[in-house]
């Protein structure tokens, strides 16, 4: 994207590390959002991908709302389009909340064994069979204004860095999303001044992982 959801390496948003900033949650709402985001993935009950979806709000609105706000907006969204759920229950909900009434309580032992075996499973990449790059291969992140959505973020393209490793094959996420042919992935390492220019807080690596069509030989 090139709008206000791409926010990493922008000015103006605070610290990145400021206290209780490692907290996986500040709430039990929080929780329970991320579990039937979860659940609506695993179960498949909904319809896109989240966070492609999460790209759709309104900046302002991206804005305003927390992390876990983002995550609620989404999942009603691939609920809704998909028909599991429809606005005028949603209406119906919220009355029932703001009325002090106890929200519906469902239980399914079945589905929750489902749930938790799958966030268990460990799904490692194919080995890329003819990558065009090799460890140590120097290269440069295409410029490029996709309209939707991508993992290669903003503040990286046309940046120059080093090859790491080879990570394997993965569907390209920009078609479909997480629907794409499969491309070589690889971890390449750049240095901060690169990316951010001098610091006072001197020189890092950043590392990302970066898909074959966003990289040039450099």
């Amino acid at each position: 994207m090139n709008g206000v959801h791409d926010m990493g390496g922008m000015h103006g948003f605070g610290a990145v590390v400021t206290p209780g900033s490692d907290a996986v949650s500040r709430a039990d709402w929080e929780l329970r959002i991320f579990a039937i985001s979860t659940l609506v993935g695993i179960e498949g009950l909904g319809k896109g991908s989240g966070r492609a979806i999460r790209e759709e709000m309104e900046p302002a609105e991206y804005l305003r709302a927390g992390y876990y706000e983002r995550w609620l907006w989404s999942t009603e969204q691939r609920l809704l389009r998909s028909g599991a759920i429809t606005e005028d229950e949603v209406d119906t909900w919220v009355a029932r909340l703001v009325d002090g009434r106890s929200p519906p309580r469902h239980e399914n032992p079945t589905a929750a064994e489902r749930a938790v075996a799958a966030t268990a499973e460990v799904d490692p990449l194919e080995p890329a069979a003819d990558p065009r790059f090799a460890p140590g291969a120097k290269v440069r992140v295409r410029r490029m204004r996709p309209d939707g959505h991508t993992r290669c973020p903003r503040y990286v393209r046309g940046a120059t860095g080093v090859v790491e490793a080879v990570r394997g094959l993965d569907a390209l996420p920009d078609i479909g999303p997480y629907e794409g042919p499969e491309e070589s992935v690889y971890a390449v390492a750049f240095a901060s001044e690169e990316l951010f220019g001098p610091s006072p807080e001197g020189r890092w690596t950043v590392i990302l992982d970066l898909f074959e069509s966003y990289l040039d030989q450099a």
